[in-house]
């Protein structure tokens, strides 16, 4: 779940104009200092937000994502704890996982350079109490950038949904195909359209 903060309303609607962030601006200013440390901000239609505080299910489940899935990447991807993605010019969120494309992580350390699109098979949010952003704004944000491939590990229904075959419909992203895992069963762990390995469900919720 995010907070939004936004300034406040003007009291002439014609003597001033809103400004949104882009991603360039935005990388700007996370990289000179002017972000609060330790605050989880992203951008979102060129707009800050920030990401609520970890509820404790989300700190231990999202240390078994980060075994379960990291330690069955091939050669040439490695998994991205919540760091920032972009997707538009208007648009760098910060996931709880992203599994990138690169030889290494160090690939990405000039500062301009954040991982895109192209970059990103897999994204992976763990829902404790976001659910419904993840289902909804999340979820159509990363569809609209074709993110092949985009995990919700919904802590609270013990399910893991798994949604692929992004499009777009009248400039809004969707996800043709949904599948729902539970106990007991394995997620394909997919990239570039090939299953690179199965991840056990149980590994990541019990």
């Amino acid at each position: 779940m995010a907070t939004v903060t936004e300034a406040p309303a003007s009291r002439s609607s014609t003597s001033v104009t809103a400004f949104d962030l882009t991603v360039d601006l935005f990388g700007r200013m996370v990289e000179s200092g002017l972000m609060p440390r330790g605050r989880r901000i992203f951008l979102r239609d060129g707009r800050l937000y920030e990401k609520m505080a970890k509820t404790k299910a989300h700190g231990y489940v999202g240390a078994a994502v980060n075994r379960a899935v990291g330690r069955r990447l091939p050669d040439g991807w490695d998994l991205w704890p919540e760091s920032t993605i972009v997707l538009d010019p208007a648009n760098a969120p910060l996931p709880d996982f992203a599994v990138i494309r690169g030889g290494s992580p160090l690939d990405y350390a000039s500062p301009e350079r954040y991982p895109g699109p192209g970059d990103v098979g897999l994204v992976i949010e763990v829902a404790v109490t976001s659910l419904r952003d993840d289902l909804t704004v999340a979820l159509e944000s990363y569809a609209r950038a074709l993110i092949p491939v985009y995990w919700v590990v919904d802590v609270q229904g013990r399910r893991i949904l798994v949604y692929s075959e992004p499009r777009t419909v009248e400039e809004r992203g969707e996800y043709v195909r949904s599948e729902t895992y539970r106990a007991g069963e394995s997620l394909p762990l997919t990239l570039d359209g090939r299953e690179a390995a199965r991840v056990p469900f149980d590994e990541i919720l019990r």
